[in-house]
């Protein structure tokens, strides 16, 4: 990382907040709406992370959980994922979300200290708008050079699609990034674009293994840190 990283490239959900506990309410109760005899506890919904999207994961489940065996089709998938949505950002407006320790800290002072932001995540572009609004008050756009958001590429993480859009569009090679991660989908990502990866695993994530990651942290509070980001950011 020495006198090279430039741009930092930030995952969303897990990574800038702890925001999977309100997907997962966000998705219970469209399906109480719908009249759908779904419910995602805890565990399964740990499971179904592994799959990037909340259609991909909703379509998923119908395949390969779901009692009825629905197979829904694509537009039903997607109008329920809309009201999810919906119902997620009300959360998010409601206040009851905070930024992962350290992560406000990261930003600033990357930005006073002229590095680029990016974003590489699998969710929709509205929640990313709803979490910095909420979160940071500020739209992404005041915050990140380039926003690569789910429905911009063919294939989501853990395919490579989403760090090589940001590395594209922002003119820059590979190894002048850091990837900020929490998970294991985001970290097989990162690295298949050839991506520097900093990994401190979020709640749901904790047991995964992070084996191929460049730096390991608990939190991204400054005293997790690597020596090199920190003097990098802070000295």
């Amino acid at each position: 990382m020495k006198n090279a990283t430039n741009t930092l490239i930030f995952d969303v959900d897990g990574t800038l907040a702890e925001t999977e506990e309100l997907h997962r309410k966000a998705f219970n109760e469209t399906f109480k709406r719908n009249n759908l005899s779904w419910y995602w506890d805890k565990s399964l919904y740990g499971n179904l992370l592994k799959i990037a999207g909340g259609k991909e994961r909703i379509k998923f489940y119908d395949a390969n959980f779901s009692k009825e065996k629905n197979y829904l089709d694509y537009q039903y998938i997607s109008e329920l994922h809309q009201e999810k949505t919906k119902l997620y950002t009300n959360f998010l407006e409601g206040g009851v979300l905070t930024l992962r320790p350290g992560i406000s800290s990261i930003i600033t002072n990357a930005l006073y200290r002229g590095l680029r932001l990016a974003v590489a995540t699998s969710t929709s572009r509205i929640n990313l708008v709803s979490l910095t609004e909420n979160c940071l008050g500020k739209k992404p756009d005041e915050i990140f050079t380039f926003v690569a958001t789910g429905d911009l590429v063919d294939n989501k993480k853990p395919a490579a699609d989403l760090y090589n859009l940001v590395l594209q569009e922002i003119s820059i090679d590979a190894s002048e990034c850091l990837a900020l991660e929490d998970s294991r989908i985001g970290l097989i990502a990162a690295k298949a674009a050839n991506i520097k990866t900093l990994v401190s695993p979020s709640f749901y994530h904790m047991s995964e293994d992070f084996s191929e990651s460049d730096y390991l942290c608990q939190s991204f509070e400054e005293e997790q840190l690597p020596e090199d980001l920190c003097q990098l950011l802070f000295q």
